[in-house]
């Protein structure tokens, strides 16, 4: 078999978020690299414009810009409302990529097809159009886990139309429509309130309770009271009392506005960040139904026995954790978690590193900076410094079958859930660990000026 060879350089797979902080860490680092990008522009599930969107016309942060933008390229407040639009966040997406000289990285228009280990630590990665497939000496998985919909299925027919918030683009597509959304992450809540200023009837059908968690508190954004909260040392345990008793405080349980309080604490799950919900209910906008038993025809019936006709059923249910391209026994083991060491590192191939392979709680951006800093770290000092690179993967391995898993909500969707502010500390602390290594790149030399060096010629 023959191959394109580009065994000297890497290969990040995806342009969104994730892989566009690892283009910019490599950049900083002289690590050669190609990254490849199934779209014809950058932003990942961002770009509203792309089948890779799955953003829709009202989409806005859930994360403040205080705690969202990149170190390396903060969101002013000056310049950024608190939660931007999804317009504003792919404009900002765009400046990063330009100020650190990404988009000559970047080959669109390059769906990979399939990842496989080609032999001598290289990698073969097929890219759909390309008779050979081409080889690298390392692979980045950065295309994220939001492409694979997760949709119910329940007993008997339904005749109205069923659609998943994946292909959710519009309020327009709720006008008028006697709606059900199944589901109750972010993308519900804001199908939910969409629905409510267009829809003629909305219905909110929940498996169990759910945090529902204010975008301000005390008028401040909610991340920054929390970051400010993990300044204080105190633990994990008291900490979760405390921001469980402020929000029954400012808001009070879901039992108040007559949902199903949530039988597990805030940070065993991904919160549902909205002010809307519990309003739209407390002014019976909203109707809040069990989880469904059966169609039947028009109509969807309730664990309950209630029964409801409705003409549209929005599952907001989110998405098989799947990497497409590569064999999943490579990624998850039996047991259905992830192989890889904190999310990041392979213990087996070296070349096989991910970035953006995880949920959390909290901005993924900074915490996929970090991610692709720990990966260009590992690169560059398995050239200069190859012995603590094998104590680093040994340290990394001993330390995650040490590490007790965080538990969370037993469910696909939090297969990969970690905490924001406990996995940025381990992040940061981990990349202390390589020293000098830190501010070496891989060949002296090579490589694009850092954005201070460029700043200062």
């Amino acid at each position: 078999m023959q191959h394109l060879d580009r065994n000297l350089r890497y290969c990040i797979i995806g342009a969104g978020a994730s892989g566009l902080a690892v283009a910019k860490n490599f950049v900083q680092r002289g690590i050669p690299f190609d990254c490849l990008e199934r779209e014809e522009d950058i932003g990942g599930l961002w770009n509203i414009a792309t089948p890779s969107g799955v953003v829709y016309e009202t989409t806005h942060l859930v994360s403040s810009i205080s705690s969202t933008g990149y170190d390396d390229l903060p969101m002013l407040d000056e310049d950024y409302p608190e939660y931007p639009s999804h317009a504003r966040v792919l404009g900002y997406l765009r400046d990063f990529a330009r100020t650190f000289g990404l988009l000559d990285h970047i080959q669109f228009g390059k769906p990979v097809t399939e990842v496989a280990p080609a032999g001598n630590g290289t990698w073969a990665i097929w890219v759909a159009g390309e008779p050979q497939p081409r080889l690298y000496g390392g692979v980045i998985l950065a295309s994220g886990h939001h492409d694979a919909p997760r949709t119910p299925t329940y007993p008997g027919t339904f005749s109205g139309e069923i659609l998943h918030s994946r292909a959710y683009k519009s309020p327009r597509q709720l006008r008028d429509k006697r709606l059900l959304v199944v589901g109750c992450g972010n993308s519900a809540a804001d199908i939910v309130s969409d629905a409510a200023h267009n829809s003629s009837q909305v219905l909110l059908s929940l498996r169990r309770g759910y945090w529902f968690v204010p975008k301000f508190i005390l008028g401040f954004p909610t991340g920054d009271v929390l970051s400010y909260a993990e300044m204080v040392p105190l633990p994990r345990l008291v900490r979760r009392w405390l921001f469980q008793s402020v929000l029954w405080l400012v808001q009070g349980p879901p039992s108040r506005y007559r949902m199903p309080d949530p039988d597990y604490s805030i940070d065993e799950a991904h919160p549902t960040m909205t002010d809307e919900i519990p309003r739209l209910v407390a002014h019976g906008d909203l109707v809040v139904k069990p989880e469904i038993a059966a169609y039947e025809g028009e109509r969807v019936r309730f664990t309950d026995g209630s029964a409801e006709t409705v003409d549209m059923v929005v599952f907001a249910t989110g998405y098989q954790p799947v990497i497409p391209y590569i064999d999943e026994r490579v990624i998850y083991a039996a047991d259905g978690r992830p192989r890889l060491l904190f999310n990041v590192v392979h213990p087996e191939h070296e070349g096989l590193f991910a970035a953006g392979f995880a949920q959390a709680n909290g901005s993924m951006w900074r915490l996929a900076d970090y991610q692709g800093q720990l990966i260009a770290n590992l690169i560059v000092a398995g050239k200069h410094a190859p012995e603590r690179a094998r104590a680093f993967r040994q340290m990394l391995a001993t330390r995650a079958a040490r590490t007790g898993r965080r538990t969370f909500v037993a469910s696909d969707r939090h297969r990969l859930e970690v905490n924001y502010y406990d996995y940025r500390r381990l992040m940061k602390r981990l990349n202390r660990r390589f020293g000098p290594v830190r501010k070496m790149k891989l060949e002296q030399g090579r490589g694009a000026k850092s954005r201070s060096e460029a700043a200062a010629t």
